[in-house]
């Protein structure tokens, strides 16, 4: 009986779920998008267009929204996020606006004033073109071969001609034998790209051309990481005592660090000391062998290697010396040194001082 119980609430869910309003509909002689009422709408000329654009014979709508300087009687619907009338294109979006205690879905509209809209149609998505130049959402942007043009993944394109990145062209690419790797590396028939972006860090995104790599056995091992047939790339820069035929990166999720058959490197820097054989990673980019302990790819100078210990946010210790971010703290007395917790003020103390993100705290 209990487990009836449960299956008919599920099913009581799964109606509530199903019935819950989408779109627009008409009710009571008035129009609705979901529980918004459209006090401007045309109820007998109103139609919907998809679950977010509708028209009436006067406007267009987006999300139960009026389109300002749309024409209803010729509005048209070209997916999701276009649409347009016989003399105006939009890009609408909606998105969830995420802040501390308040998360709210908002929407954008954009005119796109500079678009014809008599040639304007969407390529995919994001993606649309016209007569004169392509878009992506409201931009516009120049190509070499509009009739060619295809959006790649990761912020790519090309046409017949040439290959962009962030809407931009890549100078001295080829289109036609362009293709996107990952979302860093790419290449054509002659060169190979690594593209910067925000994702990694950098201030701005930008590309450029690896120099002397070869597109024809060029290889990703890695998210930063890759091979050719005589060497090695970390990012744009070749690494110039790795092995080709015997480099891997670390491991799948261990992104900074790699190994060829005699030597370990740390992102694009290698670990000249290390034993391969004996090196083991520690949290938070420290390392040891059986002979020294790494922070990054340098080595620390008198360390203690077997009462070494990662603490955590930075921190370590060995029964000689206190470290953050793989630098001493001198005044630090490591028999007494342990992490604070719930402290705004400091993060760590030992029986003489406190400290905050590997500074001494000065008392009040």
């Amino acid at each position: 009986m209990k487990l009836l119980h449960i299956l008919l609430s599920l099913v009581g869910l799964g109606v509530l779920v199903s019935c819950k309003k989408s779109g627009y509909e008409t009710k009571n002689g008035s129009v609705y998008y979901k529980d918004y009422r459209l006090r401007e709408a045309d109820v007998a000329s109103f139609n919907a267009l998809n679950d977010v654009f509708a028209a009436d014979k006067n406007r267009a709508y987006y999300r139960g929204i009026a389109l300002t300087g749309s024409d209803g009687a010729s509005f048209r619907a070209l997916n999701e996020q276009y649409g347009k009338d016989k003399a105006s294109v939009f890009y609408c979006a909606n998105y969830i606006d995420f802040k501390l205690f308040e998360t709210k879905r908002r929407d954008v509209i954009h005119p796109i004033s500079a678009a014809d809209a008599n040639s304007f149609e969407v390529i995919q998505d994001d993606y649309a073109k016209d007569k004169f130049r392509c878009y992506n959402k409201e931009t516009g942007f120049a190509v070499k071969d509009i009739a060619s043009f295809q959006p790649l993944d990761y912020n790519f394109g090309k046409d017949n001609q040439t290959a962009y990145f962030n809407l931009t062209p890549i100078a001295g690419s080829c289109g036609r034998s362009f293709s996107v790797l990952s979302r860093n590396f790419s290449k054509d028939n002659q060169h190979v790209y690594y593209a910067s972006t925000l994702m990694d860090g950098s201030a701005t995104s930008t590309i450029q051309r690896i120099n002397l790599a070869k597109p024809d056995s060029f290889t990703i091992v890695g998210l930063y990481y890759a091979t050719d047939q005589g060497n090695v790339y970390y990012q744009n820069n070749r690494l110039p005592s790795a092995d080709p035929a015997s480099f891997r990166q670390w491991d799948q999720s261990e992104i900074n660090y790699a190994t060829d058959n005699t030597h370990i490197y740390f992102q694009g820097n290698l670990i000249a000391e290390a034993d391969k054989a004996s090196f083991r990673l520690l949290p938070d980019f420290y390392a040891q062998d059986v002979k020294t302990v790494f922070y990054k790819h340098n080595s620390l100078s008198d360390t203690d290697v077997t009462s070494f210990t990662v603490l955590e946010y930075g921190y370590a210790k060995d029964t000689k010396q206190v470290y953050y971010n793989g630098k001493v703290l001198k005044k630090a007395d490591p028999a007494s040194f342990a992490l604070v917790d719930n402290e705004a003020g400091r993060d760590a103390a030992d029986k003489h001082h406190s400290y905050k993100e590997g500074k001494l705290v000065k008392p009040d």
